[in-house]
């Protein structure tokens, strides 16, 4: 492992626990204390920007080197959107359309997040519970689309996607059957790499935290990828290290832990 040069971070379930929708606070010293020593912090989610309108104001207002937002498709330093990749507009609709009156289809373009038709509310409430927002209902109507999250009702139907699709697109199986897709070839480790070019940084110089399937490649290729306690099989499979859940202290003992920082650098 070569020193130590850039730090990124998934959000949901690392740096952002939903029992209380807030930053534990020994996540945040950790991560000022990062920031203070000099490393390039970034934070990598398959989030898309409108569903991080309601994070916390620490998260939102921290001075992040760099931000990748929809599993790697857009990324963002300074406020300055420098990279995005779309889905095929072929793809997108032969997608929704494929699933049309059978399996919702979530879409994110730039600016906001969108069902194709009206589902089930057990799926408007599961994206409440986790970003205090829903996504609005609306046919697609040829937007650039960046990612994609398709919810089959069995493992037949989420096979089947996966056979149609894999050839023509990046896909991310979760757990309760649901699918993630970016632009074939396009995850969290591919934005983290074009970064890492930008900033003459080797991958070996990095470490990735994570804890979901989306995570893995991330993971796999930073010199350390770390998996939180509470993280899915998936993840702790694909890293060099587990840390301890995202609510005792995970992220601030890593950090201890492989010597970013001292205990001593945070009083």
């Amino acid at each position: 492992m070569k020193q130590v040069k850039a730090i990124f971070f998934d959000v949901d379930a690392t740096l952002y626990t939903h029992r209380i929708h807030d930053v534990p606070a020994s996540t945040l010293q950790a991560l000022q204390t990062l920031k203070n020593k000099g490393y390039k912090i970034g934070i990598a989610t398959s989030r898309c920007r409108y569903e991080t309108k309601h994070l916390p104001n620490v998260l939102k207002q921290f001075p992040f080197d760099a931000c990748i937002y929809d599993g790697g498709a857009l990324i963002f330093t300074e406020d300055t959107c420098i990279r995005k990749i779309s889905i095929d507009e072929n793809i997108v609709q032969h997608i929704i359309q494929t699933c049309k009156d059978r399996i919702p289809v979530r879409y994110a373009t730039y600016d906001y997040s969108y069902i194709s038709q009206p589902c089930d509310t057990n799926i408007l409430d599961m994206f409440f519970k986790l970003y205090l927002n829903y996504p609005m209902i609306k046919s697609y109507e040829g937007e650039d689309v960046y990612n994609i999250l398709l919810y089959p009702r069995n493992k037949e139907e989420m096979q089947a996607l996966i056979t149609q699709y894999e050839d023509v697109v990046q896909i991310v199986e979760h757990s309760q059957y649901e699918l993630e897709i970016t632009s074939k070839g396009l995850d969290k480790s591919n934005a983290i790499t074009y970064l890492c070019k930008q900033w003459n940084i080797d991958m070996q110089e990095i470490i990735c935290f994570g804890d979901g399937a989306n995570d893995v490649g991330m993971l796999k290729k930073a010199g350390i990828g770390v998996a939180m306690g509470n993280g899915n099989p998936k993840a702790k499979a694909a890293a060099n290290l587990v840390c301890k859940d995202i609510e005792e202290d995970g992220i601030f003992d890593a950090c201890i832990t492989l010597g970013l920082f001292t205990k001593e650098d945070t009083i």
